[in-house]
């Protein structure tokens, strides 16, 4: 006995209970190829992003580093309003929720003394404070760009 082609597919498909295809981000139905797995890029970046730690670790860095950078920033531009000793400073920083754990960089000085960098803009440890270091910008903005 012969079957139909088109009642033989069925048969299959109701016999292996072939599923639905869905995204696997939102859950909405997939229209289009049979080895599609998201509905557009928006859901694939979204499912990625949740799934990835080393996303979110990069991430979280990149914030803290981006604060302790604008904090130097702000540092160096009211120095006089802010304080005036490097103990003063250093408190000023922390109070503002700057990182001293990161930093992107460790620069070494002629005269010895190190700058410790966050990108472009970085402080010397004085003691118990922090002292701006404003000196040869172009220079470190000329390392960074090699």
């Amino acid at each position: 006995m012969l079957i139909g082609r088109g009642l033989l597919c069925f048969f299959i498909a109701f016999m292996f209970k072939i599923k639905a295809h869905r995204c696997k981000d939102c859950g909405e139905r997939l229209i289009g190829r049979s080895d599609k797995m998201y509905c557009d890029d928006r859901c694939r970046v979204r499912y990625y992003r949740s799934n990835n730690q080393l996303h979110l670790i990069k991430r979280g860095v990149d914030q803290i580093l981006y604060r302790n950078r604008s904090l130097l920033i702000r540092m160096r531009e009211n120095m006089k309003s802010i304080t005036s000793t490097s103990e003063a400073r250093a408190y000023w920083l922390r109070r503002k929720g700057f990182d001293f754990n990161f930093h992107t960089h460790v620069l070494t000085l002629n005269d010895g003394r190190m700058a410790i960098m966050c990108y472009e803009e970085g402080y010397l440890l004085d003691g118990n404070g922090v002292v701006p270091w404003s000196e040869n910008h172009d220079r470190v903005k000329a390392l960074i760009s090699t």
